[in-house]
């Protein structure tokens, strides 16, 4: 049985978005696995020190 995916759109300004697409093409990776790939990173670090806060700019308004 295939494994089932959330779509999720973000929105990051241009500059942002092509420093991304990018470092994904040095690593022949596509843009979502990339992507996944930082999300999976930066939510282990966060299980491992979870007294850390996200920077102010990455706080929800």
């Amino acid at each position: 049985m295939p494994e089932s995916v959330v779509h999720f759109q973000i929105r990051m300004p241009p500059q942002q978005h092509e420093k991304l697409a990018s470092w994904a093409k040095e690593e022949k990776l596509s843009l979502n696995l990339l992507v996944v790939s930082i999300l999976e990173k930066a939510m282990e670090k966060h299980k491992e020190e979870p007294a850390a806060k996200p920077a102010a700019s990455a706080q929800p308004k």
